[in-house]
């Protein structure tokens, strides 16, 4: 099933294919679950939204079509849901959410050790940094750098023009490397 695309994968679930359902949701879980903690800043929040998303995805699986982007068509899913949510969250406290700046660390190749204690130093200041992006950079961010989505993909998870995704990402970068300078400054 390594070979088989997302759209046969989700014809294969349409016609009846549980097991094609699962090698989705193995193919995509992760990202869609950092994207949403990235999003949340909430661990028991994230995993709710994946599973969310996923039902939502097997509701919606007679209604998908097939074009090649399944990917970002599951990252719009996780991020409508996680939008609502905040909404809801917001409405009920009457206040802004605050953001847990932990987010899931992603899946990499093994490091040396050297590299495992500066990243290990590094990631929560990092952490943190993310966390104070304004909202809509933060999602930008997530998807380019975190789930190495397109700026094309982002525009169509986003629902914002492709010169606006540049324009998030770029100021996010911007950001983030000015508040690493300040808070890496403030640590020694």
């Amino acid at each position: 099933m390594d070979q088989v695309t997302d759209d046969e994968l989700m014809l294969m679930f349409r016609q009846g294919d549980v097991e094609a359902f699962d090698v989705l949701f193995d193919r995509h879980y992760r990202s869609v679950y950092n994207y949403a903690r990235s999003l949340l800043g909430d661990c028991h929040g994230a995993e709710d939204m994946l599973q969310e998303t996923f039902l939502t995805v097997a509701r919606a699986g007679a209604r998908y079509e097939p074009r090649g982007h399944f990917r970002t068509w599951l990252m719009r899913i996780c991020r409508n849901g996680c939008l609502n949510l905040l909404q809801r969250e917001r409405l009920r406290r009457g206040a802004v959410v605050t953001s847990d700046p932990e987010l899931a660390a992603v899946a990499s190749d093994q490091p040396s050790p050297p590299e495992v204690v500066q990243e290990e130093e590094r990631m929560p200041r990092l952490r943190l940094a993310v966390a104070r992006l304004p909202e809509r950079q933060r999602e930008a961010i997530a998807l380019y750098a975190f789930e190495q989505m397109g700026y094309r993909e982002i525009s169509e998870v986003l629902e914002a023009p492709l010169g606006t995704v540049k324009t998030l990402i770029h100021r996010a970068r911007s950001a983030l490397a000015q508040e690493l300078e300040r808070i890496e400054g403030a640590a020694r």
